[in-house]
């Protein structure tokens, strides 16, 4: 394994403790076009290695997670990641599939350049966290992505709580939709090495700790926009090289 994949893999759990997603976005491009690894394998590495540290995650941060809408988020995602996992990702073509994810890479972006405030906690928009739960867990089925970074400000703007509470609920359920599509990846016979697994296990989880000691000495608007730009680029590299 070189230098630079081991780079990568601390990048990945370092954007996960920061911004409480986007793990994925860094990692499966890098594994599809870096590595030269097939979509599915791609996918599945990414929901072992990002749902096993932000199951950690979510432990440590239990008493500040919103379960509520943890709970609520998770039963729309549920089913969707399962059914994306199971019968669409297998029909999806992988140009059609990584064109997605730069769709929704840009997307994010997006997302992350607004100003997220949260709003009157008495005036739930259950609309919008339905469709926000049901397109994320579509996407992970399809792509091995946990939305972490679209999870976040969907339950800060349509469910109403604080971004920084937002931001440690968004990793419990990236950790149940990544478990979810983990399983039904491996129900169709999707396997990986091992031993890549579990170095790649290893640099995600030094990246976290990394990056949870990093989230205290860095402004956090100045974190949000430079990984806005990342995010960019990475974006249109999809796309126009599927």
């Amino acid at each position: 394994m070189t230098i630079t994949a081991l780079a990568v893999f601390v990048l990945v759990g370092m954007a996960l403790s920061l911004f409480g997603g986007g793990g994925a976005i860094i990692l499966i491009p890098y594994m599809k076009t870096g590595l030269s690894m097939p979509m599915d394998q791609a996918a599945l590495l990414s929901l072992v290695t990002i749902g096993i540290n932000t199951s950690l995650q979510s432990v440590l941060d239990r008493h500040s997670i919103q379960w509520k809408a943890v709970t609520v988020f998770s039963l729309i995602a549920f089913p969707a990641t399962v059914l994306s996992g199971s019968y669409l990702a297998p029909l999806v073509p992988d140009q059609i599939r990584m064109i997605c994810f730069g769709v929704f890479t840009l997307s994010v972006a997006v997302l992350m350049f607004s100003p997220f405030k949260p709003r009157d906690e008495s005036k739930k928009n259950l609309t919008g966290v339905s469709l926000a739960a049901a397109a994320t867990g579509v996407l992970c089925g399809l792509v091995g992505v946990g939305g972490g970074i679209f999870i976040a400000p969907a339950l800060s703007l349509f469910y109403r709580i604080p971004i920084k509470e937002a931001v440690k609920s968004s990793l419990a359920i990236v950790a149940v939709q990544s478990i979810t599509a983990l399983l039904a990846y491996l129900s169709r016979g999707v396997r990986v090495p091992l031993s890549f697994a579990l170095v790649m296990l290893v640099m995600v989880g030094l990246g976290v700790i990394g990056g949870r000691w990093l989230k205290g000495l860095i402004p956090e608007k100045r974190l949000k926009q430079s990984f806005a730009i990342f995010l960019v680029g990475i974006g249109c590299w999809v796309i126009l090289r599927p």
